[in-house]
Parts: structure tokens; C-alpha cells; sequence
């Protein structure tokens, strides 16, 4: 078995990082609020790149509008 197991580091990382858990809880919450955009990223996978390259080229807004709301944000 290969040492690099990117789920099980992606686990340990969830439970140890309050700012990343707050990103995927906030991501969650939007795809319950928007669901035809989450079975549009179910049926093209090619979404999900999309997805996260936009909201990589969009993260300085987003830190802002955190940081406006009082939610925490780094």
C-alpha cells in the first residue's frame, strides 16, 4: 500500500483546521441552497475543476465578505 493517502490526510486536516472546516460547511450549506448546481457538478466532474478553480481566483472577495460578516476567515 502506498503511504500517500490523500483522503485520510484530507480527514486529519478537516478535524484539525477550523478555517477549512468552516470552508466546507459553508460549501455544503450553498449546494443545499442551490441544488441543481450540485447535480450539474454530479453528472460533469469537469464542474468540480471549475468550481474550484473559481473559487481560487475568487478567494480574496470571499476572505473579505468573511471578514465583513464576522465569520471567521484567514
Amino acid at each position: 500500500m502506498s503511504a500517500y493517502r490523500p483522503i485520510r490526510r484530507l480527514n486529519r486536516y478537516y478535524k484539525t483546521n477550523d478555517g477549512f472546516r468552516s470552508w466546507v460547511k459553508a460549501n455544503e450549506k450553498w449546494f443545499r441552497e442551490n441544488p441543481e448546481v450540485f447535480q450539474q457538478m454530479l453528472r460533469n466532474p469537469h464542474m468540480v475543476n471549475l468550481f474550484m478553480d473559481l473559487m481560487v481566483l475568487n478567494s480574496p472577495r470571499i476572505q473579505r465578505r468573511l471578514r465583513r460578516s464576522g465569520k471567521p476567515g484567514k
